[in-house]
């Protein structure tokens, strides 16, 4: 691993150049917005406004943080406001309610709606926290929802704008392609975050059960996220209470377990642990060892501490381990792979003053990826594969916010990361005739690769949001990034992006967002598998997005969103024409380039939904209509995950310690190209085959629908309570199909082709247990 330039550690310096100033004590007399934000820094999330919370509103008494929030509710009562709970485990900071006389009913502790200033017209926020508004899916419904794998980052193909066959946690969010997403974890990039990453990316390597929170982007975000052209899925880490908590859980996919709490006098510190095993492996020893044995396991530490009322501290590790052979007797294939993910960063947070604070991580990734295998399908297709590669990363990014007054606020940083990998690879195929013939296939290929490249990528971002009138605020920003490994002479984009917010009305808002975006192949994503050994230029998209979002009545929400995104210098890539389910796509015979001129991907979604998980029941209901092609010198062509019509709904019904929760997914069935054979008679008699494909993705597969419900029960047993549940995927096993399989079978008049259709996942069920306390 190589260290930065030295220039590059020059922010944190400048976040850690007046210690003094970030650690100073002593409340009495000061500002009591400043102890709020103080507490917040410690993780409190206590919400307010400074039109009720003003600069005038001073600390009488020194506080005795020890109970904060005790003390908070008497210094609050002394300026005649209360505390009070909010959504999304939030505390509220307001004033008092005058109480109705002619309410009769009994008060009662129930969550406070709470408007959310978002101006990006394409962010749907889940907490997974106690409870939450209607704008958010929460840990409750994270819990209530069926998510294959209990992988709660899966609940996000729940909204109409992604596509997924539902095997793999990674999506394509509105046309894009699947690596378009930027993985962040507490603001931290993470690089290849899933288990099995080169077999469809079951899990992620991040335990479901530590994440408090996912800001999730489907375009037009803003300047701050950058080198990813489509979406945006940033995880946040759960806060620790006072009280240690300790969660064990068992299924059939998982064995987990988490424990996290607080140390220090005062509660300064806190601290989360949680380790993961896949059961995958133990299952297959059981229905069928011979496809075999699939082993992952995950880790992962955070501990914080509080250095005063405005600096917070902490330091994080994960670390991730795959171990797998897998076996697929029908296709003549055999895979085995060892994969390896450790990060460790470092996090300083500090409130220089009520206006300012910054945030600082340093990060070091190292990544650890081996795979080979052999494929031998009979009079079609052989190979083998044995390749590695080595990535490291170290990383440097500050962000810094300061509200410059009640109606602006303005955000910049920088990043600079250093990166370099090691790849080495050998491999081989052999066509067998006429199959050679297709697809601008070579009838012999062999590759042999032993690279080394290394370099550096920059960035930089401001961000002005300015609140023009009370219902109208717009964000403005500039980004700019910069790469010196690939083949452009000088390799840097610069991305405007723009966003406005119009309140129409109390029920009412309309969001439009523009901006342009691009994306760097990165270091550790040189396609050498499949013979590239150069980097290419940085890819653009440009995208529109508009979003009305409206109430009607007291409980239903309706979310209307058109977009249309352009990319350009787009990447080639590779994909199976036939069979995308495969352990080694690189060696088969539908193996082929996509060079598109350019793409585009347009749609437009309506989401309606009603409750929330604090609520018996709760249901939405969301329809997309979208397409997404590639522009090749042929003309257009869909784009292999296009799907033009998605309906997708669900609800959730709790009753006492009962829950029955059922999701639902219809939509068109993806493009195919089918191959197609014909005999040829030689003039000696002899019978020759000869074979040809349709035009890519002219054909379509079958309507895809599914349904998933998951059945839970609660106990209160003698220490902590008990959930235990039931999960099944594909409730009435629905055989959607995805691929075609080939083979050849001899007959009198000589080899036959045989066409089968593969399928995405079958009735899959899970029972699982969770014992918390």
């Amino acid at each position: 691993m190589r260290c930065l330039p030295r220039f590059a550690w020059v922010p944190v310096l400048a976040c850690c150049f007046d210690l003094s100033l970030a650690a100073t004590s002593g409340w009495q007399g000061r500002p009591l917005a400043e102890l709020l934000e103080s507490l917040n820094s410690r993780g409190y999330q206590i919400l307010f406004s400074s039109d009720v919370v003003t600069d005038e509103l001073l600390i009488p008494e020194e506080p005795d943080l020890n109970e904060p929030l005790d003390s908070l509710k008497a210094l609050l009562a002394a300026h005649g406001l209360v505390l009070q709970r909010g959504p999304a485990s939030t505390w509220l900071v307001r004033k008092p309610e005058t109480p109705d006389p002619r309410e009769t009913t009994p008060a009662q502790d129930l969550p406070i709606p709470l408007p959310e200033i978002v101006v990006s017209a394409s962010l749907h926020r889940l907490e997974y926290t106690q409870t939450g508004t209607q704008t958010y899916l929460d840990r409750e419904l994270a819990t209530r929802i069926p998510a294959a794998g209990e992988e709660a980052v899966r609940i996000t193909s729940r909204l109409p704008g992604t596509a997924s066959g539902g095997i793999s946690t990674r999506s394509h969010i509105r046309g894009g392609e699947a690596n378009e997403v930027l993985f962040l974890l507490d603001g931290l990039r993470l690089y290849e975050p899933f288990h099995l990453k080169d077999f469809q990316s079951v899990a992620t390597i991040v335990n479901s059960n530590a994440i408090d929170g996912i800001d999730y982007y489907t375009g037009a975000y803003p300047a701050r996220y950058g080198d990813r052209m489509s979406g945006v899925m940033n995880l946040s880490l759960r806060q620790p209470d006072n009280v240690t908590q300790t969660e064990l859980a068992l299924s059939f996919f998982n064995t987990s377990v988490l424990s996290m709490g607080s140390f220090g006098d005062g509660g300064e510190g806190d601290w989360l642990l949680a380790a993961r095993r896949g059961n995958l492996d133990l299952i297959a020893d059981v229905i069928d060892p011979d496809v075999g044995s699939p082993d992952y396991q995950d880790y992962l530490f955070h501990g914080a501490w509080v250095f005063g009322p405005r600096t917070q501290f902490s330091a994080n590790f994960l670390a991730s381990r795959d171990k797998l052979t897998l076996v697929d007797i029908d296709r003549g294939e055999f895979a085995d792979a060892d994969y390896e993910n450790r990060v460790l960063w470092l996090n300083w947070r500090a409130d220089w003053s009520t206006r300012l604070h910054s945030e600082t991580i340093v990060s070091a990734s190292e990544i650890s990826n081996r795979r080979s295998g052999t494929l031998a399908l009979p009079q079609i297709v052989s190979g083998r594969l044995d390749g590695s590669r080595e990535f490291d990363a170290i990383g440097v990014k500050q962000d810094w916010t300061y509200s410059a007054a009640k109606n602006w606020m303005f955000r910049f940083g920088v990043e600079g990361r250093h990166q370099d990998a090691r790849y080495r690879l050998v491999s081989s195929k052999l066509i067998e005739s006429p199959f050679a013939a297709i697809l601008d296939n070579a009838p012999s290929t062999v590759r042999n690769f032993d690279l080394s490249p290394e370099g550096a990528q920059y960035s930089a971002y401001i961000e002005a949001r300015w609140q023009l009138r009370e219902n109208l605020i717009v964000d403005a920003g500039l980004r700019w990034d910069h790469q010196n490994y690939t083949t452009a002479s000088n390799d840097e984009q610069t991305s405007p992006r723009l966003s406005v917010l119009y309140r129409i009305n109390e029920r009412s808002e309309f969001r439009l967002g523009w901006g342009q975006f691009s994306q760097a192949q990165e270091i550790n994503e040189l396609q050498v598998s499949d013979g590239i050994d150069r980097f290419f230029p940085a890819q653009r998209a440009e995208h529109i997005v508009a979003n009305l979002k409206h109430q009607l009545g007291q409980a239903i929400d309706i979310d209307i969103s058109y977009y249309r995104k352009r990319f350009r210098a787009v990447r080639p890539r590779f994909e199976n024409a036939f069979n995308s389910l495969t352990l080694l796509p690189e060696l088969q015979f539908d193996r082929y380039r996509v060079d598109p001129i350019s793409a585009t991907a347009q749609g437009t979604e309506l989401l309606v939904s009603e409750g929330d998980s604090g609520e018996q029941l709760f249901w939405w209901l969301g329809y997309a209509w979208s397409e997404a092609r590639d522009r090749m010198p042929e003309g257009e062509v869909a784009r292999s995950w296009d799907q033009t019509h998605t309906v997708k709904a669900g609800l959730s019904w709790r009753w006492g310690r009962w829950d029955l929760s059922a999701a639902g997914e219809v939509h068109t069935g993806w493009p195919k190209t089918l191959l197609v054979t014909s005999s040829v008679t030689n003039p000696d008699g002899s019978i020759d085959l000869r074979a040809t494909t349709t035009e890519p993705n002219t054909g379509r597969y079958s309507v895809f629908h599914t349904l998933d419900m998951r059945l839970s029960r609660e106990f209160a047993v003698r220490r902590g309570d008990l959930t235990v549940f039931l999960e099944v995927s594909n409730l009435y096993d629905r055989a959607n199909p995805c691929c075609t399989e080939y083979s050849l079978s001899p007959s009198a008049s000589g080899p036959q082709l045989v066409a089968k259709e593969a399928y995405w996942l079958p009735l899959v069920p899970s029972l699982g247990v969770v014992w918390r306390f």
